[in-house]
């Protein structure tokens, strides 16, 4: 198979970017991941940079990385840098590893992976967070956990505690032809619609992410949070 990708990562109008993306091809395949940082007084942004870090360099040097595995590690990393560090940090993540074999999508928090086969969705991540709950229970509409007044409040995340577990999908290649793995500062300014619409009319990774951050700087609203994206098509060799 064969990757081509583009990504990006913007801090909006906040102060620092807390957002982090790690993009790694290698021997053991290839690994796509988006993590958006909490903890304030720089805790979000130092959270979210270990956490991809951590999870390039398991994926480097493991002779078979298994991707709950790298979270569960990434996590207790996290933790003990906590502890080093006094910070109270904690992180979301939304990881992508493909090799030959299969596709594992991951993800703890609400930072999401959209797969797309033929400009359709074919998969999206749920999120861990009290407005996805208020969707559960057939409160609101999944659109609505855009405006939700809860839609920050997660109820999952990467150094909250010891033992957390990511919800883990297994894919098949030919099931999916692109792929989205963007934090909530941008999912939250682009619709699904949107993003099926700007695919059919992109050729490549680049001309899409750039019809979808038009989009998303149109739609935001007064609170510009920090946002990242990381867009991947699938090519047969």
């Amino acid at each position: 198979m064969n990757y081509i990708y583009d990504s990006y990562s913007d801090a909006g109008t906040r102060e620092n970017n807390e957002d982090s993306l790690v993009v790694c091809e290698g021997k053991n395949g290839f690994i796509a991941a988006v993590a958006d940082g909490l903890g304030g007084y720089r805790g979000g942004e130092i959270a979210s940079a270990l956490v991809v870090e951590s999870l390039r360099e398991q994926f480097e040097n493991d002779p078979d990385p298994d991707m709950a595995r790298l979270l569960e590690n990434a996590n207790e990393y996290l933790l003990q840098k906590q502890a080093e560090l006094g910070l109270k940090m904690k992180t979301t993540a939304a990881a992508v590893m493909i090799n030959n074999r299969q596709t594992v999508f991951a993800n703890i928090g609400d930072s999401r992976i959209y797969a797309f086969k033929d400009s359709c969705i074919v998969f999206q991540s749920t999120d861990h967070s009290v407005a996805q709950m208020c969707v559960d229970a057939g409160e609101i509409t999944a659109q609505q956990i855009r405006t939700h007044e809860d839609r920050s409040v997660l109820t999952r995340t990467l150094g909250g505690r010891h033992g957390v577990r990511a919800d883990i999908t297994v894919f098949d290649e030919m099931a999916y032809d692109s792929l989205l793995i963007c934090s909530d500062g941008f999912w939250g300014c682009v619709s699904e619609q949107e993003m099926c619409s700007t695919l059919e009319q992109s050729a490549t990774p680049q001309q899409w992410l750039e019809k979808m951050r038009k989009l998303r700087n149109e739609n935001v609203n007064q609170d510009n949070d920090n946002n990242t994206a990381v867009v991947i098509f699938i090519k047969e060799v």
